[in-house]
């Protein structure tokens, strides 16, 4: 399988059927997907978009949590049960700019029903400094210096957990940040121009990808659009492969 998929950037599940059928006679798909299935999860396979894979394997977008985070986590997951949220701190933007910027800010997405409710809950636990349902033109990043953010999240934003010693943490995926690096908010002003290329192309580089989960959200965001024209005009061989 090395030998043959090894230093391809992007072959289709059917090419592997087929070779699987070849080489060992399989002839059931659903054997085939349980393949690609533990060959993903042990580390050999990457999917880049749906149906299509490489064995140019790289690393999950795992940034570590600081006390504040882990804090705040506790909080919501001792109070709230079956809501869907994620946290991060904007210092995490740092590894993808050129220029770096001395920022400390916690950041909650949450289900926009239950932004009052949660901001209240932080202020019991004296967490005081909010900047609350910051929009894309407010000013109250500014207000605040070391403010924590409570955000709307946005409807099905691709999200996953980051296991931790005592509880699993949940935080937005790589395909949600770069889409988010698109849609003007005030958390993000900093990387535009040529810290937006840079940013994009650190991720490209360093981290797994998966493209259709990418565009998929870029579309609830409307940005869609934006993105390709910006990976046609900025990286053109990765436009190719996924949408060839």
């Amino acid at each position: 399988m090395q030998s043959e998929f090894g230093e391809r950037d992007i072959f289709s599940a059917n090419e592997l059927f087929n070779f699987w059928h070849i080489n060992d006679g399989m002839s059931n798909r659903a054997t085939g997907h349980w393949r690609i299935h533990q060959l993903t999860k042990q580390g050999m396979l990457q999917e880049i978009k749906s149906g299509w894979y490489t064995m140019k394997v790289k690393p999950l977008f795992n940034p570590l949590p600081d006390r504040q985070q882990l804090t705040i986590e506790k909080i919501i997951q001792q109070n709230y049960r079956q809501i869907t949220y994620c946290t991060w701190n904007v210092n995490w933007l740092n590894e993808f700019s050129v220029h770096q910027f001395p920022l400390d800010n916690p950041v909650i997405e949450v289900e926009k029903e239950l932004l009052e409710s949660l901001k209240g809950r932080l202020e019991d636990n004296g967490f005081i400094d909010l900047g609350w349902q910051v929009g894309p033109h407010s000013a109250k990043l500014r207000e605040i210096k070391n403010a924590i953010y409570i955000l709307p999240l946005p409807s099905r934003a691709p999200l996953r957990r980051q296991a931790h010693a005592s509880f699993d943490l949940r935080i937005p995926t790589i395909e949600k940040v770069l889409v988010d690096f698109f849609t003007g908010s005030d958390i993000f002003l900093h990387l535009y121009g040529s810290e937006l290329l840079h940013a994009f192309s650190h991720a490209v580089e360093h981290y797994a990808i998966n493209y259709s989960t990418l565009f998929a959200y870029a579309n609830r965001r409307y940005k869609n659009t934006d993105i390709k024209n910006f990976l046609e005009k900025y990286f053109p061989h990765l436009y190719t492969l996924i949408f060839s």
